[in-house]
């Protein structure tokens, strides 16, 4: 990017990088370190053209996270999103595309949770 005149960094991080939750410290950990890591490269890159941000994407349907792989769990995950439901890898994946389309956006961490966060 330096030599092409710049570009877009999306990192992926975790809603987990911005609050705590028990057993999962080292996670935890990681991704809040991806977060700052984030800022840091927007202040030292953006007068090169370099747009760098993440998203914290929150508990998503997947083959891993859904009712039939979690059982009881999955509804205690549900209950804890404001909007009823867990994301979908398309809400994350348009996210993804808004930023790295915006020139005007850089060292921004997006929360993409459902509300989970927010409470």
């Amino acid at each position: 990017m330096l030599k092409t005149g710049g570009g877009s960094i999306i990192n992926t991080s975790s809603i987990l990088g911005t609050v705590g939750q028990a057993g999962v410290f080292a996670y935890n950990a990681s991704k809040g370190a991806v977060n700052i890591l984030t800022k840091s490269f927007a202040h030292e890159y953006a007068g090169r053209n370099i747009r760098v941000n993440a998203v914290c994407p929150g508990y998503v349907e997947t083959g891993m996270v859904n009712k039939e792989a979690l059982g009881d769990y999955y509804d205690g995950l549900v209950a804890n999103h404001p909007v009823g439901r867990l994301g979908s890898v398309d809400e994350i994946a348009h996210a993804m595309v808004f930023l790295s389309e915006n020139d005007f956006v850089t060292g921004t961490v997006l929360i993409i949770d459902g509300g989970y966060t927010a409470q």
